[in-house]
């Protein structure tokens, strides 16, 4: 069989990649979402939390709300989170 990496090169890149989608991306939508404690439990979980978070619905006055949600989906986390959640800092 052969290697998936014929260089160290490729090697790196590989591993560069793989660390951005595991690891990057989830804790970039939580934070975009704007659990700010899901975010530093992260930290402690090796990244298990950001998954799960990335999942979940976000605050409705998030930056992911705001821009990714449809009325129906930002209905629903106003049922969830009420209408007056918290703004997340920074926005």
């Amino acid at each position: 069989m052969e290697p998936l990496a014929v260089s160290t090169g490729i090697a790196v890149a590989y591993a560069v990649v793989l660390w951005i989608v595991l690891i990057i991306a989830p804790a970039t939508i939580t934070a975009l979402k704007g659990q700010w404690l899901l975010l530093i439990a992260g930290w402690f979980t090796l990244g298990l939390v950001w998954w799960i978070t990335a999942l979940r619905l976000g605050r409705p006055r998030s930056w992911w709300a705001r821009h990714i949600y449809g009325p129906d989906k930002l209905a629903r986390a106003q049922a969830r989170y009420g209408p007056s959640a918290p703004e997340p800092e920074g926005v």
